[in-house]
């Protein structure tokens, strides 16, 4: 538990490094190690070298980032604004970001070669995951453990004992899932459009775009379970299944989650 707190505090320590810093503003570049990179949240109306002083109209890109993890299995977390998140190589894990509904926040996520994992945390606004190749690319719905709206990075082992793990409670959500297939993937770009429904209201809240994406994990829509849906069937339906299955589908999914 010990731990746990001092990644996570460390994870928030180094996120506000990197936004103390301009010197590479809006591009975050990893290395062939694995890492846990954060979006450096600088390119805004704040900074007057991008914001000449006097200027009425935005000159900022709203806190969009660019974050390339390159090789390693990598965490890339993208914060404020609409990120595009390039994991490259390796088996990388990408959360656009925890908005909390502030706009803009529509991410772009590329999980390149490797079996990747794009966590939606709720308040995320309608993003787009590209799985890349690979034969288990997840698109996980869960509420992101926090502190001050910076995800908690948890011990891991594996691939990511360097790195830590984001968390996330997908048994306990407040919404659930339903997935429309593409009438033309050609031509749209992407294969389906996994919905993200209020279950109190029962509103459509979000959608995922998803490209080369092989698995979805969502709650339950009674809520209190997770459900999963095999993206390779011939009809995909999302079904009930255990947190043991979850191990047995997707080990860095079930680390994930709970």
């Amino acid at each position: 538990m010990r731990f746990r707190t001092t990644l996570a505090f460390a994870a928030i320590a180094a996120c506000f490094a990197l936004q103390a810093t301009t010197a590479h503003a809006a591009i975050v570049v990893g290395s062939e190690a694995s890492e846990l990179l954060f979006g450096h949240d600088d390119d805004s109306v704040n900074d007057p070298e991008i914001q000449p002083p006097g200027t009425a109209a935005d000159q900022s890109l709203d806190f969009a980032d660019v974050i390339e993890g390159l090789g390693g299995h990598d965490v890339l977390i993208g914060l404020l604004g609409s990120d595009v998140m390039l994991g490259g190589p390796g088996n990388d894990v990408l959360v656009g970001g925890t908005e909390q509904t502030t706009r803009p926040n529509s991410d772009m996520q590329f999980g390149g070669p490797g079996n990747d994992v794009a966590v939606w945390a709720g308040g995320d606004g309608s993003d787009l995951f590209d799985g890349g190749p690979g034969q288990s690319d997840a698109l996980v719905f869960g509420t992101i453990d926090k502190v001050n709206n910076i995800p908690v990075i948890s011990a891991a082992t594996g691939n990511y004992r360097n790195t830590g793990l984001p968390t996330a409670n997908v048994t306990g959500q407040g919404g659930f899932c339903r997935i429309d297939r593409v009438g033309d993937p050609v031509e749209r770009g992407f294969d389906f459009l996994v919905r993200f429904f209020s279950r109190a209201s029962g509103a459509l809240l979000v959608t995922i775009r998803t490209r080369d994406v092989e698995q979805v994990f969502c709650t339950s829509e009674a809520g209190g379970a997770i459900t999963y849906a095999d993206l390779t069937a011939p009809d995909p339906e999302l079904v009930e299944v255990s947190l043991d299955d979850v191990a047995r589908i997707n080990p860095t999914v079930r680390a994930i989650i709970r």
